[in-house]
């Protein structure tokens, strides 16, 4: 029989299958004795090396060659290029044909890996071909999808520079002047980095830019204890270093004993509520369909300064079926703007300004001025009156 019969083949995988093997470990014994033991099989066949240690799981007689069919599993997986076309056996001399599953083609694992390196770099196969030369075919010239895949990575340059950098985050605290939080930093690189269509060698590259002191210092010691650590191997590095050591559950406790702060406005409570909603879920401490109701029950009982928009919501009524975030916090913001309209039209008009205080003054100054001088006229008739008893008195 000749090597590797691709009649045996299909024997080889339904075989595997009602066994439960893997055919990468399994390979057919086919002229087998029916004299010849067990233990005996195994020992002729682990002296081929590359099978290592041999276990046979199965055998079946033959009755168009009157010999033994065996099912064997090897420790090792099994090379098709390592393994002989037949060995000999220890005690009888016969000759054993070895048959072993179909060895992938070339062209399926070429395929396989370049997928796998364009998803590295945030490309698909479809760019590729979509610059590889038509006339030839996408699997048959090698060089055409070499030159159309560095055709591809080379463009990619060109397009992250329309990319906006990161905001910068140190993790000092308090926080400096023009950098971010913790919490801010990563929602904003999270959100971007789901979005840029780039390799993951450019994102590690903006994260690094964006960052400086101990975070710096956090990243260099992620890159010397895993080389091949990702984006999301330094996120969750700095988060882990920098972030809130509380579990889920402490986390979703902390939540549920939030309050409005006097003079904060509805709104203003709810998006409060929500960026720590969304912790306690990335954390562990809520599932993400319970969200929904968890925060309308926690607005409703933290609302201690809007009892009466709650009221005109009707969001007690709401429970059964709660609404999402963003209608939820549409309908508070529209309520706080019809709000805000009420309470300008009840402002009464302003009254024109007189200034009685100045005409006052302007008035009393005048008649000070006029009572100053009939002083001074009085003082003068007096002088002139006693001038004139002066000079009678003389000349009598």
């Amino acid at each position: 029989l000749p090597l590797n019969l691709n009649v045996s083949q299909p024997n080889l995988a339904n075989w595997c299958r009602g066994e439960g093997l893997d055919q990468a470990h399994a390979i057919l014994v086919l002229g087998v004795s029916e004299e010849e033991e067990i233990s005996t099989v195994e020992e002729t066949l682990e002296q081929v090396k590359t099978l290592g240690k041999v276990r046979v799981r199965g055998k079946f007689f033959d009755a168009n060659n009157q010999t033994l069919t065996m099912l064997c599993e090897c420790r090792q997986e099994v090379d098709p290029t390592k393994v002989p076309p037949e060995v000999i056996s220890f005690r009888e001399g016969g000759k054993w044909k070895i048959v072993v599953a179909e060895q992938e083609t070339n062209s399926d694992l070429f395929t396989e890996k370049l997928d796998r390196f364009l998803h590295d770099e945030g490309k698909t196969l479809e760019d590729v071909k979509r610059l590889c030369d038509p006339s030839t075919s996408w699997n048959s010239n090698p060089e055409s999808i070499i030159r159309a895949v560095g055709d591809v990575l080379q463009s990619k340059p060109n397009e992250s520079q329309s990319y906006r950098n990161f905001r910068i985050f140190s993790g000092v605290h308090p926080t400096p002047p023009g950098e971010d939080n913790l919490d801010s930093w990563l929602e904003q690189v999270k959100f971007m980095t789901d979005e840029y269509e780039c390799s993951d060698k450019e994102k590690r590259r903006r994260i690094i830019e964006s960052l400086k002191g101990p975070a710096l210092e956090i990243i260099q010691a992620v890159r010397m204890s895993n080389p091949m650590a990702n984006h999301m191997d330094y996120l969750q590095a700095l988060e882990s270093t920098f972030g809130t050591s509380e579990s889920g559950e402490e986390l979703y406790l902390t939540f549920r004993a939030m309050h409005q702060r006097q003079g904060e406005c509805l709104s203003n409570f709810l998006l409060r509520l929500e960026r720590l909603l969304n912790k306690v879920v990335q954390k562990g401490g809520l599932q993400v369909d319970e969200a929904n109701r968890a925060r309308l029950e926690q607005l409703i009982k933290g609302a201690t300064e809007s009892d009466f928009m709650l009221l005109q919501l009707g969001l007690r009524d709401k429970r059964n079926d709660p609404p999402t975030f963003l209608s939820l916090l549409k309908e508070i913001r529209e309520e706080e703007e019809r709000e805000a309209a009420r309470q300008k039209l009840k402002k009464p008009a302003q009254r024109p300004h007189v200034h009685a205080v100045q005409v006052a003054s302007e008035t009393d100054s005048k008649g000070g001025m006029n009572e100053r001088k009939r002083g001074r006229e009085r003082k003068k008739t007096k002088g002139e009156k006693r001038r004139g008893d002066s000079k009678q008195q003389r000349a009598t």
